[in-house]
């Protein structure tokens, strides 16, 4: 059997989705740090970034795992 039906049978051999895996966790990870953050913004800080309290409010309070 060649190598390559082994890992295609098995899945061993998938580095698009490891790939894909880690950026998805690096991506859950830097939301988990920033969303937060933008309780410390002042209402200056935000608007400077386009944001209004209220709506910063709400994207701190979403699990880092909603987009």
């Amino acid at each position: 059997m060649s190598t390559y039906a082994f890992e295609r049978r098995t899945g061993a051999a998938r580095p698009g989705l490891a790939a894909s895996l880690m950026t998805l966790v690096a991506l859950w990870l830097h939301r988990s740090r920033t969303r937060p953050r933008l309780w410390t913004l002042s209402d200056h800080e935000l608007r400077d970034l386009g944001l209004e309290r209220g709506t910063a409010d709400r994207e701190a309070l979403r699990p880092f795992w909603r987009g």
